[in-house]
């Protein structure tokens, strides 16, 4: 007996075949679907804003932060781009450890002390060692690391001290002027030569020097005591 084939059956049976093949090669049907081309958010430095200045990505907010307690130079000032190497070398290419030292500052940036390197080294006392940028004495309190780090810097005259003291200004804490007849008991106000700085122990300051006017003493034309190993006190070093 010759079978009669039936169009339409056999598309109804093309449509059931191809309803349970879709359920079977789709397992999440039905489900909300997945973004596969979605990645977690790689935690860490990704950009560099300016010298010190960068953007630090958590695992929720891209947070902007700056160094804490050290200056670089301006885009128009020498120095800046060595700055900006420094910066984009220290903090893109190496593991980062952050201490928050101020939440936020005028600018609205967090300031923190940073720490790069298995070694954890302080990014800010390696620039401020190298000559990279200078010290924020106001913001530190005069850390001891940081002021020696930059005297060594200054003597060596490296990095931003190639140029001289143009940077100084940027120092948020400058030496203020004092009234001409400070301390003048038993001298002649008006009469040529220096006024140098006699701390209570003894040591002999130079304008100039990072210790003048600093901590204790008195101002003196006529000095006796120990001369400063930085400045040379009454015997200025070349």
């Amino acid at each position: 007996m010759t079978r009669v084939f039936d169009m339409a059956a056999y598309k109804y049976g093309l449509l059931i075949l191809f309803f349970y093949g879709s359920l079977f090669f789709n397992p999440v049907w039905g489900e909300e679907e997945k973004d596969t081309n979605s990645s977690a958010k790689i935690q860490g430095v990704v950009r560099v804003v300016q010298p010190g200045v960068f953007d630090y990505q958590s695992s929720d907010y891209l947070i902007r932060m700056r160094a804490w307690g050290v200056g670089f130079p301006k885009r128009s000032q020498p120095g800046y781009n060595e700055a900006l190497s420094f910066t984009e070398r220290e903090l893109l290419s190496k593991p980062v450890e952050f201490k928050i030292k101020q939440e936020f500052d005028l600018q609205n940036i967090k300031a923190v002390e940073i720490f790069t390197g298995i070694e954890k080294e302080n990014f800010s006392l390696l620039a401020i060692r190298d000559g990279i940028g200078w010290h924020l004495e106001g913001e530190t309190e005069r850390n001891g690391m940081f002021t020696m780090a930059q005297l060594k810097a200054k003597r060596k005259r490296i990095g931003v001290w190639r140029y001289g003291d143009v940077f100084q200004a940027e120092n948020n804490n400058p030496t203020l002027p004092h009234p001409l007849l400070r301390n003048v008991i038993g001298q002649n106000p008006f009469s040529a030569g220096l006024n140098y700085w006699v701390t209570s122990f003894g040591k002999i300051h130079r304008p100039g020097c990072s210790f003048y006017e600093r901590g204790r003493g008195e101002l003196s034309r006529r000095p006796t005591g120990t001369d400063c190993r930085i400045c040379g006190g009454t015997n200025p070093r070349d």
